[in-house]
């Protein structure tokens, strides 16, 4: 079954959504600009089985270069998941290792299949035409004492990347978290990725002044502390 859900043709199809968080499970769905069905970005809580956290967290701690992905078993298209009528799907966990030359990496299944249970639908976004914005732009988001931030996309040629902040900053409230706000970085402009080599990261220190932005309130000056790195990409997104 194919859909259009109001824009162009979109075929059912495999997503993978990086892993973040210990105590809460968040998943970030892996974008494709050139795409249809993978051209969202989005963000959601889950509630995973408990053996499949478990299995998650030792390979996390027992092999930290890799990262983490739920894969979907069964073709699906992503809008239903936004307005509700999907809330569980069935999944698999996958390890994700960069290869020598760090653009390709090689995605291992980890787990048997088991369900996925989305809690919670942080964000939710189709991209549009939109300009780069001025300055680098996050999506905050987590619970209790932890925290992440993946960065906003907007248009080719862009980056995907998450951080886990080593604190929830000062100053950010249980509802930001929750919300997914938006926060952005004044002193780091954002030019897409401005033909740069793939492993030039637009964040190398290990703090940065912030503003975090809530509607029409004044923007929250903010402190990020950046600890491990979640996800990078600049390849299959801008395929």
């Amino acid at each position: 079954m194919t859909t259009r859900h109001g824009h162009e043709h979109e075929d059912p199809s495999v997503h993978s959504f990086i892993l973040s968080g210990r105590d809460t499970v968040f998943g970030y769905h892996l974008a494709m600009f050139g795409m249809a069905e993978h051209r969202y970005q989005v963000v959601v809580e889950y509630d995973l089985p408990t053996d499949i956290v478990d299995i998650y967290l030792k390979d996390q701690a027992d092999r930290p270069a890799s990262w983490h992905a739920v894969r979907n078993t069964e073709d699906m298209v992503l809008p239903p998941i936004s307005d509700g009528s999907v809330t569980e799907y069935p999944a698999r966990l996958d390890r994700v290792t960069q290869t020598g030359n760090g653009e390709d990496r090689i995605w291992e299944p980890i787990s048997g299949g088991f369900t996925v249970r989305i809690k919670r639908v942080l964000n939710f976004r189709r991209f549009s035409e939109e300009p780069f914005p001025a300055h680098l732009t996050y999506l905050l988001y987590g619970r209790d004492k932890e925290a992440h931030i993946a960065h906003r996309l907007v248009q080719r040629p862009h980056f995907e990347q998450i951080f886990t902040l080593r604190q929830v900053p000062d100053g950010v409230h249980a509802d930001d978290l929750a919300n997914a706000v938006e926060i952005t970085i004044p002193s780091v402009p954002d030019n897409g990725h401005d033909g740069r080599p793939w492993t030039t990261r637009p964040l190398p220190d290990g703090s940065y002044a912030a503003l975090l932005h809530r509607g029409k309130a004044a923007p929250v000056p903010i402190t990020l502390d950046l600890g491990d790195e979640r996800w990078w990409n600049i390849t299959t997104l801008n395929a």
